[in-house]
Order: C-alpha cells, then structure tokens, then sequence
C-alpha cells in the first residue's frame, strides 16, 4: 500500500500540476458565469454515461445510481445545489459539455491532456490504474521485483497484458497466465492448486476489477503496488473557472472527511 499511495500521490500531482498551468491560461478569459448559475438556480446539471457500473448506471426505477452518482449529489451539495443527470452516450459527453447542455461531467472520465485546451479539469478523485496485486496470505511478494520466476495472470491483450510484459524484462522467468478476463486473472490468483503449484503467483488488473472482486470475495488479495496511474476527473468547460475550483474545493474538503473512502466502500 506504500508503494500505491506513492505512486497515486506523484500521479495525481502531475495531474494538479498541468491542470494548475492549463487553470493560470483560463484565467486570462472572462468566467462564464456557471457557478454563478449553479448557485442561483440551485441545480448542477451533471453529464454522464448510465451505462458503468459500479459508476453509474440505472436502477430499476430508471433513477441513475453508483459512486459518479453520490459523488455528483455530495459535490452539489457543496455548491448549494442538486444534481440534474443528463444521460448521454460516453463519446458525446464532451460536446454536450462544451454545447452548453451540461455544467460538468461526472462520469468515470479518465484525464485526458489533448482535452485541455477545450476543458478545465478537476483534481484526481479515483485512480483506475492497474495494480498487481497478491494472495492476502502470502508475504513473499513485496512488489515487481519480487515476481522473477513467477507466474502472473492476466486477461489476455489487456492494458495489464502489456505490463506484465514489461515486467518481463526486469523480472528473470517471469511466466504470463492469459485469462479471458480481468475476473478470470484474480480467480486463477485465489484458487487452489494445480498439477505442479498454483495457477498463478500473483495478478495484474484495473483498480476498478480488483475493487470489484475483493467486495465480492473479501480479503483473499491484497494490493502490491500501483504499476499505472489512470485519474478520473471532472470535466468543466473552458471558461468555468471559478466553477472548476469550487469543484476542486468540495473535493478536498470529501477527501479530508473520508468521504471518497467511504463511497468506494459502498459500490465496491
């Protein structure tokens, strides 16, 4: 979990720190006014794509829900407002944003530096990056460098398929396990063995996958090191300026509180 928080802290602040250069250009255009509009209105109109959970998604009333949901109602809050959703598809989330249909998008929207001359992002509030993670009993893996003549399960042509080969060339013996899915990976991790030793020494997968499956299985994996950053963030348009950082303001203060904490509890 060092490694991780290491690794999350020197992402995050490389993402503050163009995000921060990006922020010092918007100042020089007028502010639109949207926070102005929010509060007057007391409604935050929230662009998002219903269809990733445990994100966002629709329950069974049609109400949209999961952890981009709570996040938006807890960040309105803040601004003395109430979320309105607009659901559209993920490639239109940014032209509904700059169209003006939306104040902000809250969608498990990953940071995306070609987007900065057009958007205003947030600071990071969730990392998706892959992690490689271990047996929760087993203590001899203590990072990447621990994995020479181990057997690591991926899914197969995966972002964490390329990092485990990667790792090959800095890990002597290392054998990839190919999966048809990131869930396949960890349960080739947790389950017995095999003619010969286990299935598999160790996994590599999304955050999101392996939040996933240890709020399903509980504690049978334990977090090793982050191995790639992937920040998710709020979107505002270019001249929501003053917007942008009453949004990053409601963030810090989620964070101190251990709200972001509790809410990857809850949907994972």
């Amino acid at each position: 979990m060092e490694n991780r928080t290491a690794r999350w802290l020197v992402g995050g602040g490389i993402v503050l720190l163009v995000a921060a250069a990006f922020g010092l250009l918007a100042r020089g255009r007028a502010d639109d006014g949207a926070l102005d509009r929010v509060q007057a209105n007391r409604m935050l109109r929230v662009g998002l794509d219903a269809s990733f959970p445990p994100f966002e998604s629709l329950d069974a009333t049609g109400n949209v829900v999961g952890f981009d949901a709570d996040l938006a109602r807890a960040v309105a809050a803040k601004l003395g407002a109430e979320p309105i959703f607009v659901n559209v598809g993920f490639d239109g989330l940014y032209d509904t944003l700059l169209a003006g249909r939306v104040d902000v998008v809250i969608s498990g929207l990953p940071y995306d530096p070609r987007r900065t001359r057009d958007v205003l992002y947030s600071t990071p509030y969730f990392d998706a990056g892959q992690l490689l993670v271990a047996r929760a009993d087993d203590t001899t893996i203590a990072g990447s460098q621990s994995l020479a003549g181990r057997t690591v399960a991926v899914e197969w042509g995966s972002q964490a398929d390329m990092e485990a080969r990667r790792l090959k060339q800095i890990a002597p013996g290392l054998t990839i396990l190919s999966q048809p899915t990131a869930q396949d990976a960890l349960k080739a991790l947790v389950a017995g063995p095999r003619p010969g030793g286990r299935q598999a020494d160790a996994a590599i997968a999304d955050a999101v996958s392996v939040y996933q499956f240890v709020g399903k299985d509980g504690g049978q994996v334990r977090i090793v090191e982050t191995l790639t950053d992937e920040p998710y963030v709020v979107a505002c348009r270019i001249g929501s300026r003053r917007l942008v950082e009453a949004v990053n303001q409601a963030l810090a203060d989620l964070q101190e509180w251990g709200a972001l904490e509790t809410l990857r509890a809850k949907w994972f």
